[in-house]
């Protein structure tokens, strides 16, 4: 039915957002509710407004989560707090997601997507290759065991010490100076 295709297409972007090799930064004023909730769960930090509101209210409806929702809390929580934000539909303060690590960071009212534009430019001065690394290598974490994430982080840092921002930051360190990533 359409109603499939339209979930299958949201949960596309979901994938996409996961997928991207750059970070993935969500800013957040007002409600995130539904599928609006399971975007911001989907982007790798999450910058959030003092009164920002997150809910997953589809219990309150008949439904059930969708979006990676489900995926997201159970790899970011204890099983209790997935359950009760999935099962009780009630709002949570971004300052209760900071508390339980799911927010990076709270700002005054209408500055979520400043401060979220300054992280980005903070991270745009980071080497590409080093952050899509550190993406991939948190992503792969949670279903690798410990010698194969090792492996995993060995030809990582084989890979990017042998690419051009490696031998940029090492030479930036040693001559004292801010590296010039590309």
């Amino acid at each position: 039915p359409a109603q499939a295709r339209m979930i299958e297409q949201l949960h596309e972007w979901i994938e996409a957002l996961r997928n991207c090799p750059k970070p993935v930064i969500a800013a957040v004023e007002g409600a995130a509710a539904g599928a609006g909730f399971s975007l911001a769960l989907a982007c790798d930090l999450i910058v959030a407004a003092e009164d920002a509101r997150f809910i997953l209210s589809h219990a309150k409806l008949g439904l059930s989560p969708d979006g990676g929702a489900t995926w997201h809390l159970a790899r970011a929580l204890p099983r209790p707090l997935a359950q009760q934000l999935v099962w009780l539909a009630e709002p949570v303060s971004a300052r209760q997601l900071q508390g339980l690590g799911l927010v990076h960071g709270v700002v005054p009212a209408g500055q979520a997507l400043a401060e979220a534009l300054r992280l980005a430019e903070r991270l745009a001065a980071m080497a590409p290759n080093a952050l899509a690394s550190g993406k991939e290598l948190l992503q792969s974490a949670l279903r690798q065991t410990l010698p194969e994430q090792l492996a995993s982080e060995r030809d990582h840092f084989v890979r990017n010490l042998f690419d051009a921002n490696g031998a940029e930051g090492l030479a930036a360190a040693v001559a004292k100076r801010a590296p010039d990533f590309r």
